[in-house]
């Protein structure tokens, strides 16, 4: 009788829904492979970088009927940027043989999926071919993210945690409250290397050998936005900065800079 009273109760309690298939990105030095349609609405999408440098994925939504040609065009264009390409996200750079998970909203439409990582000699990936069109088909999620390990609240300027970082795969909830797109970015700094030169790459046009190590992140956050990732910390120093430019400075020189060990 107990036996049938446990598995009667089993069959009646309520299940947890069936984890998401990740879809996967995988980034080369050459490419960007990832499906060419994917549905619209909260989604989770796994980075993995099989480069030999760091690698980036960038979500830009094409307006207007726009097609990744008409991105293309524009690309070689050297003319500011256009109405019709519209940030919707991402997720931050990883060195080579990493990989992040990251958790977003996606509008039904036509994107362009792109790394725009510098590249040491001038310009950035995207302009070597790690580019790739993706279809967003209208849809109903049915996808409930995890319980985060932290929740960060952006703001102009500055970073809020729920709780201490710890070791380990961390999910990240990241909520946007501030009045302007911001970023989210982790960074190791390795043995030899400090905060200052890390920031001094950035400001000097992210040229030359880079100081820290990017561990992943989110790339551009919309104010009242939300979205998750998750990558793993091992011991060390680390960076939680938003690199994003303006007329004061970037914002990490304007507060949005957060130092942390890991032990």
């Amino acid at each position: 009788m107990i036996a049938t009273a446990v598995l009667a109760w089993a069959l009646l309690a309520p299940q947890s829904p069936p984890a998401p298939t990740p879809i996967r990105i995988q980034a080369t030095d050459d490419a960007l492979v990832m499906p060419e349609r994917v549905p619209s609405g909260l989604s989770l999408f796994t980075l993995e970088n099989r480069g030999t440098v760091p690698h980036a994925v960038r979500f830009i939504r094409l307006a207007d009927g726009r097609t990744i040609q008409d991105y293309q065009t524009w690309r070689q264009s050297g003319q500011p940027i256009p109405p019709w390409l519209v940030a919707a996200g991402g997720i931050g750079a990883l060195g080579p043989g990493l990989n992040a998970d990251y958790i977003a909203s996606l509008a039904a439409g036509s994107y362009v999926v792109l790394c725009n990582y510098p590249s040491p000699d001038g310009g950035s990936h995207d302009d070597r071919g790690l580019a790739t069109a993706l279809q967003v088909e209208a849809g109903a999620s049915t996808f409930s993210p995890p319980e985060a390990d932290v929740t960060l609240r952006l703001h102009d300027h500055g970073f809020q945690l729920t709780a201490p970082i710890a070791a380990g795969r961390q999910l990240f909830h990241v909520v946007n409250g501030g009045t302007e797109p911001h970023q989210a970015l982790v960074v190791r700094l390795p043995e030899g290397a400090n905060e200052f030169q890390e920031r001094g790459w950035f400001n000097g046009g992210s040229h030359g050998a880079r100081p820290g190590q990017p561990i992943g992140g989110i790339v551009e956050l919309a104010a009242d936005a939300d979205a998750w990732f998750r990558v793993e910390l091992t011991p060390g120093r680390y960076l939680l900065i938003c690199t994003m430019q303006e007329e004061d400075g970037r914002h990490f020189e304007l507060g949005m800079i957060y130092r942390f060990t890991i032990e």
